[in-house]
């Protein structure tokens, strides 16, 4: 069996999955440059390989990706005449993503960034900030997306004492926007954890940030599309109270000229909120575990689901 790996390891990452699998596996390493090559004879191709390389893979069965999303995948035409078992990480991230959305809201109510702001420059702003900090715990969150990251961020919350409101898919179904709009009104955090999706392209908008308390603050750790980035800039300076802190944003890399950057209210973390010293060890353990089931003849897990043409 032929297994080629597109994200990129290091040595010990390597061996650590080899040292898994069984002497008749072949193991095909991506080594940065992307060569179509590495991958053409694969049975299982690990990560997010190029859609228009499945074509050209005959022996091509299943797909682990090595993330939740499927964003270069979604409206590929997948060949009619052949079947691809593709399955995502789902979960894998809860644990990371839902502290890093806590260290989001803990560094702006602490008022961690105005701190390293004077630190910066050799400023005693004691008195200036003191008065200015807030308790998480008397906060009201709207968690938008109440998936595995929406329910560990919630319980992580709750510790404080935070009044948690959640508005999930049925309720974006049954309400729309006008009983998100409604939600965000009696809010001071948002928190955005829905995919991207025809539905929810821009969905939070001008509207949405204008409806919110005084001294709000957005965080968005699902995917970038779900955001107006004009609008959020806009809002961001017409209000210096509203905060915004984003995981993820429309293009990534973020272009040098884009007004996030330069934007003082909203904090930017690259889509690092899954990330961990250990990330690529934990994920192999997940491809080890799937490649054994097809070892085994057993189903595989997460497996998702796309719509053919």
């Amino acid at each position: 069996m032929n297994i080629y790996i597109h994200p990129v390891l290091n040595e010990r990452e390597a061996n650590y999955l080899t040292q898994q699998l069984s002497t008749n596996v072949i193991c095909h390493f991506n080594d940065g440059s992307n060569e179509f090559k590495r991958a053409k004879d694969a049975d299982i191709a690990i990560g997010n390989i190029p859609t228009d390389w499945i074509n050209d893979m005959p022996c091509l069965t299943t797909i682990l990706l090595d993330s939740v999303g499927t964003d270069n995948f979604n409206g590929y035409d997948w060949p009619q005449n052949r079947h691809i078992t593709v399955c995502n990480l789902q979960g894998f991230f809860s644990a990371p993503v839902a502290e890093e959305i806590v260290a989001n809201v803990l560094s702006v109510y602490r008022q961690l960034p105005a701190l390293q702001t004077a630190k910066t420059s050799s400023v005693w702003e004691k008195d200036a900030i003191r008065f200015t900090k807030r308790l998480v715990g008397e906060a009201d969150i709207l968690i938008l997306g109440y998936g595995s990251i929406g329910q560990q961020a919630a319980a992580l919350f709750d510790a404080f004492g935070a009044t948690i409101h959640c508005f999930d898919t049925t309720a974006m179904k049954a309400k729309g926007k006008n009983g998100l709009i409604e939600a965000v009104a009696h809010s001071d955090i948002l928190i955005s954890t829905i995919p991207a999706t025809d539905t929810t392209y821009n969905l939070l908008d001008r509207e949405v940030f204008n409806k919110m308390r005084a001294g709000a603050m957005v965080v968005n750790v699902g995917r970038g599309q779900v955001v107006n980035e004009d609008d959020l800039v806009a809002k961001a300076l017409a209000d210096s109270t509203f905060t915004a802190c984003l995981d993820v944003t429309k293009q990534e890399p973020l272009p040098a000229h884009s007004p996030l950057w330069t934007t003082p209210n909203i904090h930017l973390t690259q889509h690092t909120g899954g990330g961990c010293g250990n990330e690529n060890i934990k994920k192999i353990d997940v491809y080890v575990r799937q490649i054994h089931r097809i070892f085994d003849g057993e189903q595989l897990e997460h497996g998702v689901f796309f719509v053919k043409n």
